[in-house]
């Protein structure tokens, strides 16, 4: 008698091979699935983090910039946005002007509470009265006026001790001596002292932060600068503060009997197949 031997045909084989298959494949594509929408997430929350975090840091400089300091120049190839921050700012007693004797202003006396510090003047510090256009914040002559300077530069500083170093002076009054008068003085009495300009441009797909002093010229930066963002998809049209592009970084918008001047800031971020755009209104809340 001999035992019958059992075991698999080739059919049977053939077609658990079939259905392996099959199963495999369906758990490849959804493995596949899976994975591709985790790397676009991650994508998309890379992007987000990283333009929120440059588009608050510029909206933060330029809420804090001299009023209408802000100004555009720029080609096919890059835009450059230039502001002036506030290093200092007071109210003043009296100014002198163009047409005036002497140029000594009477201010009151500078200090931060929180970082316990008071002004002293460097070699660079200008002082601005009632700036109305990027013109007078930068110096640049009226044509149709040359009088018209609302920004002098700062010679030295006086107190009661002679020295601007120290909270010391009685009445709180200190004296600066600028290189001449005023066109005219600001209907609120402010006055705001400054030293530097910063420039935001963007070129070659990426922002880049540059600092200078303050110059009636502007420049467009086509190199150097800290890079502040990468990855902008932005189509940037010949000249914008001329005919602007829909997609323009930068745009400036003057005021109105309605609303004050403000800044729009526009940046599309991708990154392979992802792309966000931040559109955002940026108010400078200081007055002439």
């Amino acid at each position: 008698m001999h035992k019958r031997a059992s075991g698999f045909t080739l059919v049977e084989l053939i077609l658990v091979i079939v259905i392996l298959g099959i199963v495999g494949l369906g758990i490849a594509g959804f493995v596949r699935s899976a994975t591709s929408a985790y790397l676009d997430m991650t994508e998309r929350e890379a992007l987000l983090r990283d333009g929120s975090f440059f588009v608050e840091r510029l909206t933060r400089e330029l809420s804090d910039a001299v009023p209408n300091s802000v100004r555009l120049t720029g080609n096919a190839s890059a835009h450059c946005l230039e502001f002036v921050p506030i290093n200092w700012n007071t109210y003043y007693l009296d100014i002198p002007l163009v047409d005036e004797s002497g140029a000594t202003v009477d201010l009151i006396e500078m200090s931060n509470d929180l970082q316990g510090q008071v002004y002293v003047p460097d070699a660079n510090d200008v002082a601005i009265v009632y700036p109305l256009r990027a013109e007078h914040v930068y110096g640049v002559p009226n044509p149709d006026n040359a009088d018209d300077i609302r920004m002098r530069p700062i010679l030295s500083c006086d107190d009661d001790d002679n020295d601007c170093s120290t909270a010391t002076d009685a009445d709180s009054i200190v004296q600066l001596s600028l290189g001449d008068g005023f066109f005219t003085d600001s209907p609120s009495k402010r006055i705001y002292i400054a030293d530097q300009a910063i420039s935001y441009c963007v070129r070659s797909n990426a922002v880049y932060r540059h600092v200078s002093n303050i110059s009636g010229a502007q420049s467009l930066y086509t190199s150097g600068g800290v890079l502040m963002a990468e990855n902008i998809n932005n189509i940037l049209s010949a000249d914008p503060s001329i005919s602007p592009g829909d997609q323009d970084p930068f745009r400036i918008f003057d005021s109105s009997l309605r609303r004050n001047a403000y800044t729009q800031l526009r940046f599309i971020l991708s990154r392979e197949d992802e792309q966000i755009s931040f559109i955002k209104e940026v108010h400078t809340p200081n007055v002439p």
